[in-house]
């Protein structure tokens, strides 16, 4: 799951990969933080 962090009055994003690393996405308002954050969070998977 993304986590969000008001860093030096920017949000701050970050979401860890499949390998490991961790990328941070930064945006300019909470609300452009929280719709990103909801793009990046991953997908259920569907029960087969």
């Amino acid at each position: 799951m993304p986590t969000l962090e008001q860093n030096n009055g920017l949000w701050v994003v970050r979401v860890e990969r499949d390998n490991g690393k961790i990328q941070e996405y930064r945006c300019a308002t909470e609300q452009q933080a929280r719709a990103l954050a909801l793009v990046l969070a991953p997908r259920p998977q569907p029960l087969n």
